[in-house]
């Protein structure tokens, strides 16, 4: 049996109970009697490590060998020599301890291929090896250029970085709250899959992740817009960084992700006989004097029903070692993907540092999928959970994989993982992109295909399934990698690329991630900048000093066909079907010759004939940079209701910060609404926008909402933070 899986059977009961046995058994001195040890332990906790629940809650950075290791140890002898002649952590445990876990292998579950934890480690042995190498190199480097140490204490007290902005805006909810059907939802890869936000509309209600100005917290804010704007009720339990939330019937989902060091996980604070002793396991067997806890990221979903909206209730929370990456909600599932980076272990049975943990238990080998030739120590883990029942995971697994960019369909999973060349190999390379395919249903996950294409994905909507194929657009660099000498000494000091060629290509694959039918070798010298598929058509811009749109026949998957390639000045970052003839482009002019950008610009393509792409018209506008430019769901649209906007700002002279709505009729861009938020003691630096009938509504990271009539664009309320 593992150690770790050994740990996790470790109940009061079943060591009080070896313990006892070992006594009746086996000739044990007086001190090392159950009763006494038990007394003596907890004793020697209290002493050397009874900090307050406050104190244990405050997350320092520290991990010692204190003094009441060594009889700790002794005490673990016992419970082993009694107990574990017939235990070793390669053979298992008696019968009665097996685990849950090894006794429920969850059929219908597993993933194509399991991995052991042997195999693991193997296969990140060279990797961890090459990191070392690495990280001697840059401390070595450090320490050299600044003359001291870059390091220092408090590491514990960092969080990951704010991915705050890059959240989206408003929610479809499969159930209004008595609230209007007309309302702004969530601007989405696909209509019928559900995606998290920083704020979320439900007809009646908004919700909004907000900052906590005397705490440096966040909080979740749900406002009630009936009879005025006011603050329905707000949640403030959160010690880490909110990522993003889904509001879902009566039903919030928070996402929490943050860094915390592993001795103050939840388990080790009750301050009871069993938590003591898996504190000293954990340091007998994982580290060694004078070191320090490792830190690790984890991922919270917690569960509120929200019936009543001035009185949140915490249903359930959800603990995924890693950091929070996307997730989906889908027929009435939760599908929750995280990063978890394998550290290298002290010792080679040291699981919590390489296996992936979900709610404090590691995930079952079966479970895992090795690819071949992995390159990376780091996990993609993918949870769902029923929204309808939503007290335990349904389904887990896990890929090692880097895992760059993610696509859900209504019937799939799509993860991609970027391979960029690698400078330690010499001859021609060219970046590739491995795809993963899981199929889903019900909440059960299962790895259906995996393959590879050339080129790198740079755009959220570059990936589209349309009848059971998958079509992608890439950007493909090539160059020749050969040796560098030293120019005095001629030593050789490393490889680098030369020759370097950009081209781009179009792939259509089948089920199984075959190459069913392509189109290479595209628009050399640029690269992709957004793209969009529709039906049977395909638009992609790629950018060097003009933007060429290409439209692209992809009727027969195994001969797409580029139709049509409109040369404009500027680019578009972000492409959306206005319609069914038209074609929104939000993206920079850019000078012709040169390529240098000058201001934001919206497009209007009319596609009614994708072999004869027209610009049909364009709107220059006086801002340098809008979150629009990269984060699909920071566009605020509906076509339906010819609306659509976004912030963005100008840093010429005074800085500016706008938030501009505009509508399209008559072959012309209109602005609808221009709203100042320079003001920095009124607004935050992240504002939204949404709208429940005829009213908008300006969202503000700070608390701060804003409403407005769409008829005439006057502000008729507020909600102060």
């Amino acid at each position: 049996m593992e150690k770790q899986e050994l740990k996790e059977q470790w109940t009061e009961e079943t060591i009080r109970e070896y313990v006892k046995q070992a006594a009746e058994s086996e000739p044990i001195p007086d001190k090392l009697q159950p009763k006494q040890m038990e007394k003596w332990l907890k004793q020697a906790m209290e002493e050397k490590g009874g900090r307050s629940m406050k104190e244990k809650k405050e997350k320092k950075s520290y991990r010692k060998w204190w003094c009441a290791t060594a009889s700790a140890a002794a005490f673990l002898a016992v419970v082993l020599f009694a107990a574990g002649r017939t235990i070793d952590w390669e053979r298992g445990v008696p019968k009665e301890l097996e685990t849950k876990q090894s006794q429920e292998k969850a059929a219908g579950k597993e993933t194509e291929k399991g991995a052991s934890y042997q195999e693991l480690y193997d296969a990140f042995s060279d990797i961890w090896k090459e990191q070392d190498k690495m990280t001697a190199y840059v401390e070595e480097r450090s320490t050299d250029s600044a003359g001291a140490d870059t390091g220092g204490e408090g590491g514990a007290e960092l969080f990951a970085e704010s991915t705050v902005e890059d959240a989206g805006v408003e929610n479809s909810s499969p159930k209004e709250s008595s609230g209007s059907k007309d309302y702004g939802k969530t601007n989405q890869q696909e209509a019928e899959v559900e995606e998290a936000d920083i704020i979320k509309n439900d007809g009646r209600y908004l919700y909004q992740v907000v900052f906590e100005d005397r705490t440096g917290r966040q909080a979740v804010q749900i406002a009630d817009t009936r009879d005025g704007l006011k603050e329905a009720s707000r949640i403030e339990e959160f010690d880490h960084e909110i990522q993003q939330i889904y509001v879902w019937k009566d039903s919030l989902v928070v996402v929490e992700s943050g860094w915390v060091n592993e001795v103050q996980e939840e388990d080790k604070e009750s301050g009871n006989f069993l938590d003591s002793v898996k504190g000293v396991v954990d340091e007998m067997f994982s580290y060694g004097p004078g070191e320090d806890y490792r830190e690790m990221s984890y991922s919270k979903i917690h569960i509120y029903n929200i019936e009543d909206r001035k009185n949140p209730e915490l249903y359930h929370t959800f603990t995924l070692k890693g950091t929070y990456r996307d997730s989906r909600i889908s027929d009435g599932y939760l599908y929750f993907f995280t990063s978890f980076n394998a550290y290298r272990p002290r010792l080679e049975k040291d699981y919590q540092a390489y296996i992936p943990e979900v709610d404090g238990e590691p995930l079952a080998p079966e479970k895992i999928y090795l690819p071949e030739d992995t390159k990376t120590a780091a996990y993609l883990v993918m949870a769902s959970i029923n929204m309808e029942q939503p007290d335990q995971f349904t389904d887990t697994t896990a890929i090692v994989t880097g895992a760059d960019r993610f696509y859900v369909s209504q019937n799939s999973i799509y993860v991609t993982d970027s391979m960029y060349v690698d400078y330690g190999t010499e001859g021609k390379q060219s970046d590739s992109t491995r795809i993963f395919r899981f199929s889903y249903q019900n909440g059960i996950m299962k790895k259906e295909a995996e393959g590879t294409v050339k080129g790198i994905l740079l755009d959220d909507m570059a990936m589209n399934e349309y009848k059971g194929y998958l079509r992608m657009v890439t950007t493909v660099e090539s160059q020749n990698v050969q040796e560098v000498k030293d120019d005095i000494t001629g030593e050789v000091i490393g490889n680098d690329g030369i020759d370097v060629e950009t081209s781009n290509s179009l792939y259509v694959l089948d089920e199984n991630l075959k190459t069913a039918g392509k189109i290479e070798n595209l628009a050399k010298d640029e690269r992709i900048y957004s793209a969009r598929f529709m039906g049977n058509a395909g638009y992609f811009v790629t950018f060097r000093q003009t933007d060429p749109l290409f439209s692209v026949d992809l009727s027969n998957t195994k001969k797409p066909k580029v139709l049509g390639e409109l040369k404009i000045s500027g680019f578009s970052e972000y492409l959306h079907f206005y319609g069914e003839n038209l074609l929104l482009g939000i993206g920079m002019e850019a000078d012709e010759e040169t390529g240098a950008t000058d201001g934001m610009k919206l497009s209007m393509f009319d596609i009614s004939d994708p072999s004869d792409v027209k610009e049909q018209s364009k709107l220059m506008l006086p801002y340098d940079y809008a979150m629009a430019l990269y984060d699909y769901k920071s566009v605020f649209i509906d076509t339906d209701k010819n609306l659509f906007g976004f912030s963005a700002e100008d840093y010429e002279e005074d800085y500016r910060l706008e938030y501009v709505l505009f509508t399209y009729a008559d072959g012309a861009f209109q602005e609808k609404m221009k709203i100042d938020c320079s003001d920095s003691k009124v607004y935050s630096h992240t504002v939204r926008g949404t709208y429940i009938g005829e009213r908008f509504y300006l969202m503000c990271a700070n608390g701060r909402i804003e409403e407005y009539s769409l008829a005439d664009g006057s502000k008729t309320g507020e909600l102060e933070k």
